[in-house]
């Protein structure tokens, strides 16, 4: 990434970006609340390529990184990081603490704590991460006796793909990067994560290559905001994405990450579900 996009420093300013401190709530979150304030508050919770800190130099980087700074641009105010835990990060949006959170998804649970806008931010897929060689074009491909599945236990990949393949022999491993190193050692045949994370994973490893098997099954993802009697920053977020999808800016910018990290965007799916071969 260029130097006019670097990501969000941890420690304090940088590029005109600065870490959150505690500030007057605001109540409603209306569009003319945060630019008030001055600030767009952004949630970052760990998770590549969405928020990526490197462990040296406290830098932020990341997909979610930069749409948070391109829509702080189109208002006018200074982006500012708030970090987060996922399991938290809602909780952060319901005290005030975070204007924007995105990649999360817009589950039951959530909507009822806060609020999402009307389309998706964009849309990611269950991946797998195969042999450069194979021919695998299907999930049916990989429904046969012997053929070895990595999966992370207890995720919904986990709970689709044994399901759906009842005959090949299913390998459950504790986190992500456990399952990759099983199929980099070739003690699994296929490793199925959604494909962003696969994506990230090949970029450590350079083994193999990232499919989206068919039927390929679309999972929007969105941006979590505040709930308010006044909808008018939700609707703004609403419309920036929009047209941030439509225009292909999201897919732009995921590709300009992936390629900051030594991936040819043009070898992997990206963001955009029209686009997904």
């Amino acid at each position: 990434m260029n130097t006019t996009r670097r990501a969000f420093l941890a420690g304090g300013a940088l590029a005109g970006l600065s870490l959150a401190v505690p500030t007057l709530a605001f109540g409603a979150n209306s569009l003319a609340a945060v630019k008030a304030n001055g600030k767009l508050r952004v949630g970052a919770a760990p998770a590549d390529p969405w928020y990526y800190k490197d462990p040296i130099s406290e830098e932020w980087a990341g997909v979610g990184v930069e749409i948070g700074k391109r829509m702080a641009e189109e208002l006018g105010v200074e982006p500012v990081l708030v970090e987060t835990t996922w399991p938290n990060s809602v909780a952060g949006i319901q005290a005030d603490q975070i204007d924007v959170m995105f990649v999360l998804d817009p589950n039951e649970a959530r909507r009822k704590a806060i609020d999402f806008p009307d389309v998706p931010l964009f849309y990611y897929a269950m991946g797998a991460l195969v042999p450069g060689d194979s021919s695998a074009k299907t999930w049916e491909d990989f429904n046969k006796d012997g053929f070895k599945v990595g999966v992370t236990l207890g995720t919904n990949v986990d709970t689709v793909l044994t399901e759906m393949l009842k005959n090949a022999t299913f390998e459950r491993f504790a986190s992500n990067d456990e399952a990759v190193a099983a199929f980099v050692a070739r003690r699994v045949d296929m490793v199925s994560q959604f494909h962003p994370a696969l994506i990230m994973q090949y970029s450590r490893i350079k083994i193999g290559k990232v499919i989206l098997p068919e039927e390929v099954y679309a999972i929007p993802t969105s941006v979590g905001v505040m709930k308010s009697d006044d909808p008018s920053f939700r609707d703004w977020v609403n419309d920036f994405i929009s047209k941030s999808y439509a225009s292909g800016e999201t897919q732009k910018i995921f590709e300009t990450y992936l390629s900051s990290k030594g991936v040819d965007p043009t070898s992997v799916p990206g963001l955009m579900k029209e686009r997904w071969a």
